[in-house]
């Protein structure tokens, strides 16, 4: 070692020696980062000591349960899990009484008979405007019924289609349409198989928009198209080559409805169940096995074993050996044996576990995806108390108000703005000075949820509304009534009385 470098470590050391008389904190954090800078064992060593104290989630030792995290997009994370995921989720909807139920018991509580529009315009003076909110929604109510032409249904019904595909695919399409520029409008639902990238197209193009999972951006990523086939790509094959046509539709033609969209840059969405398919899964093979179980132990299987040679076994028919396999067993029945036959009985004696106990557990994993109660994913309240489930049902209707809100805002009031729009286009009279501003003033009641307690949620509601904590228009869209419609019904009731 030089002499320069003695001096300056005899000039460190003392000075580590003054400073640790003041400070022996910052002494050590000398004395350390030194090390660290001429000790290459020292300094391993203690990165590898400082790796052993991160976080476990993110260790990959031995003995914890594997992982399959990845760095991929959104996109490219779900673009080929996404269709074994549709497909899976379509069977668990078609065949499984659980994931049915489930699927069944969010459209009902969610849309119910359907959602009703009341139109909220105010005049001038602020006040509401009755007769532009009448007119408008006699032009809707005139219209919706017809809304799902192709598909001749009611507009319960539809609200309840694009509801049920929206859980089941993880999202739905709804598609402007009108046989000419006089008839009415309305709404063509399109499975989301057709909606892909174009045939042949390159994804970006010459615009400098890309195309990428069906869905047309602009350079600053927003959508702008969206490329349809003309026919669904599960359709027969002739009709495929034939008509396996990409078009464009333009955003404002087009509502794609999406619920489960997470993370930033997500075009596609997973369907509501893509979480718990395994459980439901194993939950159906669970029962399936434990009835086969059941049906094993009704019959008596019964082997005749015997140590007589046999040339050939095939050409031993059991007429001439002796019995015949088609009997039917009764009570008292008694068969003769050859000599050297004896009987040897099968009896099923495998464990199981405790069916009950474990349909519970998989209803516990598969409701807290859900956000509900696995009471309400068995439709099971037989163990419960009063307390535990008015909480259950009152935790339930968060989600489903959840998905209420997400359905009005994405797409009830698109749909609403489009038919009115279009009817004074084609010149309703009704729609003579309803401006763009009346036509965005609507608001949608859905239907209500019985109270659990009548007497003690009567009494809080008359006291929210002795306060003025509420109004009564929120309150009778609470229960799923119109106030106006309520009010003039109570006078009529009153007045008859008189």
């Amino acid at each position: 070692m030089s002499l320069r470098k003695r001096v300056l470590n005899s000039l460190d050391l003392m000075g580590d020696w003054a400073i640790g008389i003041f400070n022996p904190r910052r002494a050590f954090h000398r004395k350390h980062f030194r090390r660290m800078g001429r000790d290459g064992e020292y300094r391993e060593s203690f990165i590898s000591l400082m790796r052993a104290r991160g976080y476990k989630s993110a260790s990959t030792g031995k003995g914890l349960t594997p992982w399959m995290g990845s760095n991929l997009s959104a996109d490219a994370e779900m673009r080929h899990d996404l269709p074994n995921m549709r497909e899976r989720s379509r069977e668990t909807n078609r065949n499984d009484p659980i994931g049915s139920g489930i699927t069944g018991t969010f459209v009902r509580n969610v849309i119910g008979t359907g959602m009703r529009p009341q139109g909220t315009a105010k005049n001038a003076r602020g006040v509401s405007d009755k007769d532009k909110n009448d007119a408008m929604e006699a032009v809707f109510d005139d219209c919706k019924d017809k809304l799902a032409l192709a598909e001749d249904i009611t507009y319960g019904e539809y609200q309840r289609m694009l509801m049920s595909k929206t859980l089941e695919d993880g999202e739905v399409i709804a598609k402007m349409a009108a046989r000419n520029p006089r008839d009415p409008l309305w709404f063509e639902v399109i499975e989301i198989d057709r909606l892909q990238d174009p045939l042949g197209q390159i994804q970006e193009l010459e615009n400098g928009h890309c195309v990428k999972d069906g869905v047309e951006r602009d350079a600053a990523g927003v959508p702008v198209a969206y490329w349809i086939l003309k026919s669904h790509p599960g359709d027969s094959l002739m009709k495929m080559l034939s008509d396996n046509e990409a078009i464009r539709i333009p955003r404002d033609s087009v509502n794609h409805l999406r619920f489960n969209v997470n993370r930033p840059g997500q075009t596609r969405a997973v369907p509501a169940l893509h979480a718990v398919l395994q459980d439901i899964r194993d939950l159906d093979l669970l029962m399936v096995a434990s009835l086969k179980r059941v049906q094993i132990a009704a019959c008596l299987a019964v082997f005749i074993k015997s140590e007589t040679d046999v040339d050939d076994i095939m050409d031993v028919t059991a007429e001439e050996y002796g019995f015949r396999m088609d009997y039917n067993l009764e009570p008292g029945m008694m068969f003769k044996l050859f000599p050297n036959e004896s009987i040897e009985t099968l009896v099923p004696n495998f464990p199981v576990p405790e069916l009950s106990s474990f349909i519970i557990m998989l209803a516990r994993r598969i409701g807290s995806a859900l956000g509900v109660s696995w009471q309400v994913i068995l439709k099971d309240f037989s163990d419960s108390t009063y307390s535990s489930a008015r909480t259950d049902l009152l935790e339930s209707r968060q989600t489903y108000k959840i998905l209420q809100h997400w359905f009005i805002r994405k797409h009830l009031n698109w749909e609403w703005k489009k038919v009115l729009e279009n009817a004074r286009l084609r010149g309703d009279p009704r729609m003579r000075g309803v401006t763009d501003e009346d036509i965005k003033s609507v608001r949608w009641i859905a239907n209500g949820w019985p109270w659990i307690d009548p007497k003690k949620e009567a009494d809080a509601t008359k006291t929210k509304l002795e306060v003025g904590l509420t109004t009564l228009r929120d309150e009778a869209a609470a229960q799923g009534k119109d106030w106006e419609d309520l009010m003039r019904q109570r006078l009529a009731e009153e007045l008859r009385e008189i």
